[in-house]
């Protein structure tokens, strides 16, 4: 028995990314979403709101737990992997996921999407046009990235292999033309309106800290700064790997923290959105745009200075956050704005 459609999700802003490309191309009915949760409480708890979204567009959905142990792990790839063998084409949310590349051994699709769009993303499309191993831009070298360089050389030769495409708003190269899908975010404008603008800032909570590229002071110090610069009422839109300890210090600054029970697009499209909206470098910076189109609000990006690096960080990983950092700048149309040394801490 084959399947049109499986697709392989793992995180809230990867089942908004899904339900953008079945409403783009039309066919609901054809996909099966099997979601492989995380362990992460916040991002659980994300997923299980944008269940309701999908099962509103008819998604057959498959929810699993794979990361509760190892028995979770192990089945899971039992039921899942038959049900990869069969599809016809991979929907792949994550294509640097350990669990998804080992799925990938008993796919055999007629093609592969993938959908995230994270800035994952670019860093994907440039390995692969350039042959190199798949490997996430902040990853660690650990024992268990080396136990799995096979995986993500099977990886790289599947996507080498099959016809890919990428569906993304990343401003991705590497690949050709021919191979990437642009989208407007048209199923969240449509399902959630035109919010409320209201005067005030909303930062875009980061998780740089937690991923140990930034140091934890200096980033406090730059959103104390970004809260002295509102004038009206300031908003912090915490990210689901945000640190708790981390986000008392920040509501003590006087801010209004919140946990967001959707993807930072969706939260934001609902409203109320403030007349500013500050992000460090992220993927809210290609996607916040298009999400707010036509609004009356401003969106300032924050760059990343290099006192603001923790000392372990690679070069490879600071230009990576570079580039981002300039392409946020030029789409929203400013010039660099690096706060003075002495606000970083």
């Amino acid at each position: 028995m084959t399947r049109p459609t499986v697709a392989l999700i793992e995180s809230p802003a990867q089942l908004l990314h899904l339900l953008e490309w079945v409403h783009h191309e039309d066919n609901a009915d054809d996909v099966l979403a099997v979601v492989l949760a995380p362990r992460e409480p916040t991002s659980m708890a994300q997923l299980r709101t944008m269940l309701a979204f999908a099962e509103e567009e008819e998604l057959e959905l498959l929810w699993a737990e794979p990361r509760r142990s190892s028995a979770s792990w192990v089945r899971t790839l039992a039921t899942v992997a038959p049900l990869v063998n069969q599809a016809r084409r991979l929907v792949i949310g994550d294509p640097f996921s350990g669990l998804i590349q080992a799925l990938l051994v008993a796919a055999r699709p007629r093609e592969a999407v993938v959908i995230d769009d994270g800035t994952a993303t670019m860093e994907f499309a440039s390995q692969l046009g350039a042959r190199k191993p798949l490997q996430r831009w902040d990853a660690p070298t650990s024992p268990r990235s080396v136990l799995r360089a096979p995986l993500a050389d099977h990886a790289r030769r599947f996507f080498e292999a099959e016809h890919v495409r990428l569906f993304t708003v990343m401003p991705v190269v590497g690949l050709p033309p021919s191979k990437t899908q642009r989208h407007g975010y048209d199923w969240t404008r449509r399902r959630f309106g035109v919010p409320t603008v209201v005067t005030g800032l909303d930062i875009i909570g980061s998780s740089l800290a937690e991923s140990k590229v930034v140091r934890r002071r200096a980033y406090l110090n730059a959103v104390d700064a970004l809260v002295a610069s509102a004038d009206g009422p300031c908003r912090y839109l915490a990210h689901r790997k945000e640190d708790p300890d981390k986000l008392a210090e920040i509501a003590a600054l006087g801010v209004d923290v919140q946990r967001p029970e959707v993807p930072v697009e969706i939260e934001l499209r609902r409203g109320p959105t403030a007349t500013r909206l500050a992000s460090f470098p992220s993927s809210v910076g290609y996607t916040l745009p298009l999400v707010l189109a036509g609004l009356q609000t401003r969106i300032e990006p924050q760059s990343v200075p290099t006192t603001m690096f923790l000392p372990e960080v690679g070069l490879g990983a600071r230009r990576f956050l570079e580039r981002i950092a300039s392409d946020m700048h030029m789409i929203a149309g400013t010039g660099p704005r690096v706060a003075p040394l002495s606000a970083w801490g």
